[in-house]
């Protein structure tokens, strides 16, 4: 993505939010619901919200918010016995077809056997969206919660059942960063396959040994290239290489940023945070986005609550137009303190254009 005199490969987004830490850890005792927590400062506990969930919340706003353009990829268990592990089914999905493939990695591996010896096939992605843990910014006091089912008990006279659990109350600190010149851009690597393109079904079917197969549908010949470039949905391109024994996934410019824009906007505006009942959401109430040369959360270490360290305004990896920097905040709460915004930006429609993916 250009932007005048510099290329943009990466934005990254820092947020504080206010919540309860209900992303639990495993019970104390067998029965106490405990907070995940961290020890820092020798002895200060703070609770956190781990990457898992944090990408979990992320995908199931995109998917709320823009079904059509982000539904879930379908899975299925791979294995056999106490070795089954569910997985992506990436025999009938591609980064084309599924954008949560493209914006958060996969690990894919299936084994077949071939006469005596067993074929091994593994295809991975690195995410393109790096999640750092939502950690608490005030420590842990030890608050407990002590509940009991009173009501639905008393409808059958019965006992009931009490429960206690840990609470904390905090503002949390996250950062989104997401790679761009990673998103939009997969290669599959295989010691051996034949690729078919079945004219009538439109499906581009590659073959493996063992009778394994990945299959593509919804795929036209490029009447530029009869032999080795596809059309996919209109999504992008597939690109066959038999000699480097390669397979090229592109997905088509004006999607990656369609893509880039909607994670933006639900990061912006909000994300679903809905656990045993409690229902906070995680809604920014400071913002600080920026546009990199490079992949990297360059906020996140100088952001606390009540300060926010401008050193690192100056450094090499944000990139500027003009006498301003592309970097974007919102803080209406002074959260992080007082910021000089005289070259940075306050309007997102503004930043958006500057990184290049407004609509």
């Amino acid at each position: 993505m250009n932007n005048d005199n510099c290329i943009i490969g990466a934005i990254t987004f820092t947020i504080i939010f206010e919540a309860d830490a209900l992303n639990r850890d495993e019970k104390l005792g067998g029965n106490i619901p405990a907070i995940k927590k961290l020890t820092r400062f020798g002895n200060k506990t703070f609770g956190y919200l781990s990457r898992v969930a944090m990408r979990h919340y992320l995908f199931e706003t995109l998917y709320k918010r823009f079904q059509d353009s982000w539904l879930p990829t379908p899975t299925y268990p791979s294995g056999s016995g106490n070795n089954k592990v569910v997985q992506f089914d990436l025999k009938n999905s591609n980064i084309l077809t599924y954008a949560e493939l493209d914006a958060f990695g996969y690990m894919f591996t299936e084994k077949k056997k071939v006469g005596e010896k067993k074929e091994n096939i593994t295809l991975t992605r690195k995410a393109a969206i790096g999640i750092t843990k939502a950690v608490a910014l005030e420590p842990w006091e030890g608050d407990m919660q002590f509940n009991a089912n009173h009501d639905i008990a008393s409808r059958c006279e019965t006992d009931p059942n009490p429960v206690n659990k840990e609470e904390q109350k905090s503002y949390f600190k996250v950062s989104f960063t997401i790679d761009i010149n990673r998103m939009g851009r997969d290669e599959w690597f295989f010691n051996a396959f034949e690729p078919e393109f079945d004219e009538k079904k439109k499906e581009l079917i590659l073959r493996f040994p063992a009778e394994l197969k990945i299959v593509i549908p919804n795929v036209n010949v490029n009447p530029q290239n009869n032999s080795s470039d596809y059309f996919v949905n209109n999504n992008g391109y597939i690109h066959i290489d038999s000699k480097l024994k390669k397979v090229r996934f592109t997905v088509k410019d004006d999607i990656k940023k369609k893509r880039i824009r909607e994670i933006l906007a639900v990061l912006k505006d909000g994300l679903l945070y809905h656990v045993s009942g409690e229902n906070y959401g995680i809604v920014p109430q400071f913002i600080i986005a920026a546009g990199l040369i490079l992949p990297i959360p360059l906020f996140h270490s100088f952001v606390d609550l009540g300060s926010f360290e401008d050193s690192v305004l100056n450094n090499a990896y944000i990139l500027s137009e003009g006498n301003k920097k592309i970097v974007y905040v919102y803080n209406p709460k002074n959260l992080a303190g007082q910021i000089d915004t005289s070259t940075l930006y306050t309007d997102w429609d503004e930043f958006l254009k500057r990184v290049d993916i407004q609509q």
